[in-house]
């Protein structure tokens, strides 16, 4: 069956082409501007946070609130690795992927009894247009520099019956670029 993939963009587009499963299922991709925001902190107006954080952070919980009253059993929401590591100049943009990662958590928390897994899969930034270098990639595996890393596979697996033992985790999908 179909997955309901909520968000704009190319991941989203991507995700909507390529994911199927066994049981009801949703993606949200969070959406990261990776243009707008970058900065030092103390240079972000509350323009730039309204629209860079706190309308991309609605449409995440949207997304969730979304999907559960769709009936999903398996959500997924793809975020930017830069919110585990943090990222020069990208405060606004790591502060998202982390908000985002934590709702994961918490919605797994609660959703879980009615047998929901909630989990979260973290891309390269470069994904999001966030520039690769401002937090310090280790290139370790071959397919991380070469952009050759489809995280579809692994979104499927965590909307199928097969991931139903995982939920509030968070899959770095990247080739082995950010660890």
């Amino acid at each position: 069956m179909s997955v309901l993939v909520l968000g704009d963009g190319p991941i989203a587009d991507r995700l909507r082409g390529t994911v199927s499963s066994d049981v009801e299922a949703a993606v949200v991709v969070t959406e990261v501007d990776g243009g707008r925001g970058v900065g030092p902190v103390e240079d972000l107006d509350d323009a730039t946070i309204d629209a860079v954080f706190e309308q991309p952070m609605r449409k995440v919980i949207a997304g969730l609130q979304q999907a559960h009253a769709a009936g999903a059993k398996r959500i997924v929401v793809i975020v930017p690795t830069i919110g585990m590591s943090g990222g020069d100049r990208h405060a606004v943009h790591a502060a998202l992927a982390e908000a985002a990662r934590i709702t994961v958590k918490s919605a797994a928390r609660q959703w879980g009894a009615e047998g929901i897994t909630v989990n979260a899969v973290a891309l390269a930034p470069e994904e999001f247009a966030v520039d690769p270098a401002v937090s310090g990639p280790i290139a370790i595996a071959p397919r991380a520099m070469s952009g050759e890393v489809d995280p579809s596979d692994t979104v499927a697996w965590l909307c199928s019956g097969s991931a139903a033992h995982v939920t509030g985790q968070t899959v770095v999908c990247d080739g082995g670029l950010w660890m």
